[in-house]
């Protein structure tokens, strides 16, 4: 039998010991993955609630501003004049009861105003306690009264909150129709 006749080297004996010599590496054993789960939790509870928030901001359900106050009534001995038509009147809805915005319609269709003239719409609360026209000019509070007159409305106020976006709308009366609107009606 022939006997091996080269030396021996390193390379001769396998170790017993899984790893690797030279330029590669095992992977290091201090890795924990429960590490990288909690990180990765960590940023996912972060992104929800930063989208939370944002989505809560951009729907304006907070806001980091004052509350807009509701404006005060205007007490004026004004005459209650005749009811002119060349207004737009926009009628919002701020009370319980959803018929009342065609109720309300319906009356100022009644006493001259063309079916296209008068809007209606849901408000944003549905508490409002006394129904109120608003107006934004001063010069506008006869026609404002005429119209509250119509529809039985007692209270008219001077307000800029209800004020035409657009320029060319034209004038504007408001109607909101609150928890006292048609109550002796109904």
């Amino acid at each position: 039998m022939p006997t091996n006749t080269q030396p021996r080297d390193r390379f001769d004996d396998v170790p017993r010991e899984r790893h690797r010599v030279g330029a590669h590496r095992a992977e290091n054993p201090r890795m924990r993955a429960g590490l990288i789960v909690l990180w990765a939790a960590v940023a996912a509870v972060v992104l929800f609630a930063v989208g939370v928030f944002l989505s809560l901001l951009w729907t304006d359900r907070i806001s980091f501003g004052p509350e807009p106050s509701t404006p005060a009534a205007v007490e004026s001995t004004a005459p209650v004049g005749a009811v002119d038509t060349s207004y737009t009147v926009w009628i919002l809805n701020a009370g319980p009861d959803p018929a009342q915005t065609d109720r309300a319609k319906s009356l100022a269709v009644g006493v001259g105003y063309a079916e296209d003239a008068v809007a209606t719409s849901e408000a944003d609360q549905q508490d409002f306690a006394t129904s109120t026209v608003y107006f934004s000019d001063a010069a506008d509070e006869g026609p404002a009264r005429a119209l509250a007159s119509a529809l039985g409305i007692a209270q008219v106020a001077q307000s800029d909150a209800y004020k035409p976006i657009d320029d060319s709308a034209g004038r504007q009366l408001t109607v909101v129709l609150g928890v006292d609107f048609g109550a002796d009606a109904g």
